[in-house]
């Protein structure tokens, strides 16, 4: 009988601690979800012109922004028109319940023909881009928001860069923002 009481007892407290997780996960899933919706909201424009695009799944949402929309051609520096966008969006990442959020940096393929230093100074452009914009979005407030700055050169690229639409879509910068428990 004693057995009987401690295995019940066991596998309630195993319901229970899945029961948690699940509505934790739950949770996130559903702040990734609200967090989509105000982006899309903030971000109308810039989604409908193509120059961001967004990816979410149960665990994470990735904000995709085109070159294009936050930096002139090799240039880390961030235009006027997009520190506006990055500011708004800072904004809702402060009020959002988020666990971490990865600013990635990527850039184009240096061609064999532009020399060996291209590598690495694509690969300086994407770190000095990834942490340009996250200076921007988190502003002059310090804050215990987690930001982790990757940057990855030419060496993740989503298109190909036989072609100069797939370099364009190359060189970007990605948000990724996760809910966690």
């Amino acid at each position: 009988m004693g057995e009987t009481v401690q295995t019940v007892t066991f596998l309630a407290s195993v319901l229970m601690s899945l029961t948690l997780v699940i509505g934790c996960a739950d949770s996130a899933e559903q702040r990734l979800r609200l967090m989509q919706n105000e982006l899309e909201r903030v971000l109308h424009t810039a989604l409908r012109d193509g120059d961001v695009r967004m990816q979410r799944t149960s665990d994470h949402l990735t904000v995709v922004i085109a070159e294009r929309l936050l930096f002139d051609a090799g240039s880390h520096e961030i235009k006027p028109d997009a520190i506006d966008v990055l500011r708004q969006m800072g904004v809702l990442f402060k009020t959002a319940s988020l666990k971490e959020i990865r600013v990635v940096g990527h850039a184009d393929k240096a061609s064999a023909s532009d020399g060996s230093n291209q590598y690495f100074e694509r690969l300086a452009l994407s770190k000095a881009r990834a942490t340009q914009t996250v200076g921007v979005l988190k502003g002059d407030r310090v804050d215990s928001q987690s930001f982790i700055i990757e940057w990855y050169g030419d060496i993740r690229p989503i298109a190909t860069n036989g072609t100069k639409e797939g370099r364009q879509l190359n060189r970007r910068v990605e948000i990724v923002l996760f809910g966690g428990i």
